[in-house]
């Protein structure tokens, strides 16, 4: 039996929504092939054990990591002195999703679920993914980049003249729609710029594009797998953090999303050429916009993508065949054989 090492918490603005993420895999993941051990991380960035892990755990709204917990230590393939086999890191957002994390566990010679350091960090990074996808010749919405320390930044009459009426300010670096507003008037735009630079120092505008929300999980390494896609149909503005993780009953998620068989073909094509373009290994998560012409625009690349009981991620693969505790397994053996991959390179430099 091979013990794993679930990987929660995390200084970013998701740290609930990886909280939530590591309780259901903890609770799911199969009993008989892997025994887990549980370590968060909390706000201050100091790594901590205990059972239970969780205060709350059954509240998305409240769970937090409990008090009194013990110090966590990994040195080497070790946490507390306990030999690991592999990683899952859940942690969403700064220094979980962004390559940093990814790096520390490479050089402690670990195998870990996700993406390594350069496709973290290119899909963390919304604008940076955007310019590869746009290069690539795939459609993206249009967008601007702003800074926190620039003085002479364009205001929104500008911005409406060259995205439309309708923007969406989002910081760079967070994923679960944190920090995300919808402007559609000048008294609404300064607001919006300050609640995501509370986030990051750098953030985008986007122009808005009428269509549905269309999403598709991507599952594999070099040769890669496309689950049936689902349609995200907000009961508000757009798909919030609070819809997402804690009124799950305000949004409706259509599986399968009701969408011709080409388009069917189409976003699965997609999704699986947006992984492998922005070198991302295991699991993510694209997401889309479906126009009524049958335009398709990428809208973004999530490498690691809420793994709670009403994430899209996994409520896609369950739907098309793979449910969830062999979801689980399939990803730990994904992370094993790229591991043992690389492994065979640095041993053949030395």
């Amino acid at each position: 039996m091979q013990t794993i090492l679930i990987l929660c918490g995390g200084e970013s603005g998701e740290h609930e929504v990886s909280l939530q993420s590591a309780n259901s895999i903890a609770r799911f993941i199969p009993a008989d092939r892997y025994r887990s051990i549980l370590v968060g991380i909390d706000k201050k960035g100091q790594w901590v054990t205990g059972d239970p892990l969780f205060k709350n755990a059954d509240n998305p709204s409240r769970i937090a990591l409990a008090d009194d917990l013990e110090p966590a230590v990994l040195a080497g393939r070790c946490i507390n002195g306990e030999k690991i086999d592999a990683v899952f890191p859940i942690i969403h957002g700064t220094h979980g999703e962004d390559g940093a994390l990814q790096g520390l566990l490479q050089m402690q010679h670990l195998p870990y679920v996700g993406s390594g350091v350069l496709g973290s960090a290119v899909g963390m990074d919304k604008d940076i993914m955007k310019r590869l996808l746009l290069y690539a010749g795939l459609n993206c919405a249009r967008h601007v980049v702003l800074y926190s320390w620039e003085s002479n930044r364009p205001g929104y009459k500008e911005l409406a003249e060259i995205l439309g009426p309708v923007l969406f300010v989002k910081p760079c670096n967070l994923g679960s729609s944190v920090g995300i507003s919808k402007v559609s008037k000048e008294s609404e735009y300064e607001r919006a710029l300050a609640h995501a630079f509370e986030f990051d120092n750098k953030i985008i505008v986007e122009s808005n594009i009428n269509g549905r929300e269309i999403e598709v999980s991507v599952l594999g390494n070099e040769l890669t797998e496309a689950s049936i896609p689902g349609e995200i149909i907000p009961s508000g503005d757009f798909y919030s953090y609070d819809a997402k993780y804690i009124e799950s009953n305000s949004t409706r998620l259509v599986i399968p999303a009701d969408l011709p068989s080409d388009c069917v073909k189409e976003v699965q094509k997609i999704a699986r050429e947006s992984f492998r373009l922005l070198e991302l290994f295991g699991l993510a998560r694209v997401d889309f916009f479906v126009e009524g012409s049958g335009k398709i625009w990428v809208n973004e690349v999530n490498t690691l993508p809420g793994f709670t009981n009403i994430s899209m991620y996994p409520k896609l693969w369950d739907a098309t065949g793979v449910p969830y505790p062999e979801l689980i397994h399939r990803l730990i053996q994904l992370s094993l054989a790229r591991f043992k991959a690389e492994e065979r390179l640095k041993r053949a430099r030395l």
